[in-house]
């Protein structure tokens, strides 16, 4: 497929907040042959410290793919649905290539728009929506995923791996170190997206379809959140020789592929394990190179503003590449394997009333269930009369699991649910 080539370079900008102006301030300062035709902002009369003398702003971000003299559409914008959504195909459908920091976009509708992009001879290059300042797109696209990547998996949200860090090193319960996060603004004030586990579910989607050749589809990443993680299961963890963290993971198994974002248990002397506070991390293993490692910061006005302009100087060079690394009817059609399919060591922990008999009782259950015991230990709880039975279990498949877990929920012993979380590794 030929792709349009560019001689000459004049962008619109739709979306200045932190990440349109990152990238509108490394423009001005290290590319002064990049010409700013017109940047779209919500709010036409805010007042801006930014001169803005030569360059048309507008409130209607649609403008920018109209325009016949923008080559190319910057978003920064957000979000899965209009104005994104509609600026982004406008812009395709009039021939101009786009470069986008919004992961959720292309997690739900990124097949419609590659498809749109390739129909024109465009591309959408979009470095910025995966662990900011990263370079992990390019790394997948142009260079690991002809080595045949059976596994890719990392720390994608930088808000979670801060919040975790901030619980393991200094003690502070979910609350407070979420509310460190949002005052320093690495969380929003509405967080739900990234402690839920969406925002990493967005970024894994894409990197799997990346790494595999298959159609991006966010419906089957399986998603659990941070919000139930407490400060015990930290010192729990470390007496086992583990580390907690919010991993996106995809795995190829045979004709299988899986996508899941969830908290892990990974050994302390793991890569993974030593990235910590805000920074991102994607570990790639192929068949030829073994185990790559990339580490940096996942988020902000440099980082994600740089990776916008490495995407932008790779299209001045003419070295356009395919969405995804080759075109999208060339995708192939993996099955998708549903996480109660897979199986994993766990870490259980469960609260039970203090009594002679009530180890045995759970002993029992996991025995019935053909589910064997690594590690235990036995701890008495805050709560008065009540001790804490933390479990590491061998290998065994989700489902059964799951069966098991109910089983010892309904004990009349049982303080609260049972707490689980999958060892990866």
């Amino acid at each position: 497929m030929k792709l349009k080539m560019i001689k000459k370079i004049n962008i619109g900008i739709a979306g200045f907040g932190t990440v349109g102006q990152g990238f509108f301030n490394q423009i001005n300062k290290f590319h002064k042959d990049v010409n700013v035709l017109q940047i779209a902002v919500k709010n036409l009369t805010k007042k801006r410290k930014i001169n803005f003398k030569k360059i048309k702003l507008t409130s209607k971000a649609n403008e920018l793919a109209e325009n016949p003299e923008i080559h190319v559409v910057v978003e920064c914008i957000g979000g899965s649905k209009d104005p994104a959504y509609a600026l982004v195909k406008n812009a395709l459908n009039n021939k101009k290539h786009v470069i986008t920091a919004n992961k959720a976009l292309l997690a739900i509708h990124g097949n419609e728009l590659i498809k749109v992009a390739e129909a024109n001879n465009v591309t959408i290059n979009y470095e910025a929506a995966i662990a900011g300042g990263v370079p992990i797109v390019k790394a997948v696209r142009e260079n690991l995923r002809h080595n045949n990547i059976v596994k890719i998996y990392g720390i994608l949200n930088g808000t979670c791996n801060y919040i975790l860090t901030k619980m393991e090193q200094e003690g502070k319960n979910f609350a407070s170190a979420l509310k460190d996060a949002q005052k320093l603004g690495y969380a929003e004030l509405d967080p739900a997206f990234d402690i839920k586990g969406v925002d990493a579910a967005h970024k894994i989607t894409l990197l799997s379809s990346l790494a595999f050749n298959v159609p991006i589809k966010f419906s089957s990443t399986y998603i659990e959140g941070i919000d139930k993680i407490e400060l015990d299961d930290f010192s729990f963890a470390k007496e086992f020789g583990y580390k907690i963290k919010l991993l996106g993971i995809a795995e190829k198994k045979g004709s299988f592929y899986e996508q899941r974002v969830h908290p892990c248990l990974v050994k302390e002397d793991s890569e993974i394990a030593k990235v910590e506070n805000e920074l991102n991390a994607v570990v790639v293993i192929d068949e030829m190179v073994g185990k790559s490692v990339f580490i940096g910061p996942g988020a902000g006005a440099k980082p994600t503003g740089a990776a916008i302009t490495a995407d932008l100087i790779d299209l001045m060079r003419n070295n356009i590449s395919l969405p995804l690394g080759g075109s999208i009817m060339e995708t192939v059609k993996l099955k998708n394997l549903n996480i109660l399919d897979s199986s994993f060591a766990y870490y259980l922990k469960i609260i039970v009333k203090d009594e002679v008999g009530v180890m045995r009782k759970i002993t029992n259950i996991l025995a019935r269930n053909k589910i064997s015991i690594d590690q235990q230990k036995q701890v008495h709880s805050s709560k008065k009369g009540y001790a804490s039975i933390v479990i590491i279990t061998h290998n065994i498949k989700e489902k059964i699991a799951i069966k098991a877990i109910k089983e010892i929920n309904n004990m009349k012993r049982i303080n609260n649910k049972v707490k689980f979380i999958r060892i990866e590794g």
